[in-house]
């Protein structure tokens, strides 16, 4: 394996939380969008000027609570994805761990050494957000499992096919963010059940079998709660199972197909837009 310098860090002290990337390929088959752009992997297909997984690692290196990076994806990409990490200001640990062929078995090597709560997101979350990242970890003083959930009204606003799945609720439909968290590596067991190789799509299915037979049956007939689905998740899982729902639409999408791609670009172009918009303000008030 081979061994990098330490990256540069402007801010000595660390957060309490590891942020955990999944980058590696999602099946051996080969992807559209890797091909199209005639790289190895996903995460290092370019996006708005940078490679795709500088978005989410810039958002995790900058955040005050991220005191580690875990970076999960295969022994060959660790060259260019250090690349994109020496570029990226930020602060705290960041360490490259190989992928395995199981997504679980992945995250708990990520998660070695580390004591503190965790996030888990992968690195095609481009449009992962800070306030995001706070809300997870505020649900973490008091669960042991949280995942993050965006209304389909607020999806939908950002774009009609924003999402391809949403849990079906009687007092709403949610779509499934591809982050979630546990208050330790003690939950991970229980917590891996809200992930898979294609988490957008299969997320609310796993969390459904995570309620159990008259769980399934209350939400195929719409008929469950919000509430109700989380106290059957936590009872079948034994952890406290707590859902974060994010009023940003935009947590909901991330890049898997060209549709996609073309949505989170589009939602970057426009944020790199209010950020000019908001300098320019600064500068013409001093």
């Amino acid at each position: 394996m081979p061994s990098h310098p330490p990256l540069p860090t402007t801010v000595a002290e660390t957060g309490p939380v590891r942020l955990i990337v999944l980058a590696g390929q999602r099946c051996p088959s080969s992807d559209p969008l890797s091909e199209r752009f005639g790289v190895s992997h996903r995460s290092l297909i370019p996006l708005a000027g940078r490679p795709l997984i500088a978005h989410v690692l810039q958002t995790g290196a900058q955040h005050p609570k991220i005191g580690s990076l875990a970076i999960c994806i295969e022994q060959e990409a660790f060259d260019p994805v250090w690349d994109v990490l020496t570029r990226l200001p930020g602060r705290g640990a960041v360490t490259l761990i190989e992928a395995r062929e199981d997504v679980a078995q992945s995250i708990r090597a990520a998660a070695q050494g580390w004591d503190g709560p965790l996030l888990v997101t992968t690195a095609d979350h481009a449009l992962l957000s800070g306030e995001t990242i706070d809300q997870l970890v505020t649900a973490l003083e008091s669960a042991d499992i949280a995942l993050a959930l965006a209304p389909r009204e607020a999806v939908e606003a950002v774009h009609p096919s924003g999402s391809p799945h949403y849990l079906t609720l009687r007092d709403g439909h949610l779509a499934p963010c591809d982050l979630y968290g546990v208050r330790s590596a003690d939950f991970l067991g229980a917590a891996t059940i809200f992930r898979g190789r294609r988490a957008s799509v299969r997320v609310a299915l796993r969390i459904a079998r995570a309620m159990g037979l008259v769980g399934l049956l209350l939400l195929a007939l719409g008929l469950e709660t919000r509430s109700g689905a989380l106290a059957r998740a936590s009872r079948r899982l034994k952890a406290r199972v707590e859902a974060v729902i994010t009023p940003d639409g935009t947590q909901a999408i991330d890049v898997g197909n060209e549709q996609s791609y073309a949505i989170v670009r589009h939602q970057l172009e426009a944020r790199a837009r209010e950020v000019a918009t908001v300098q320019d303000t600064a500068l013409s008030a001093s």
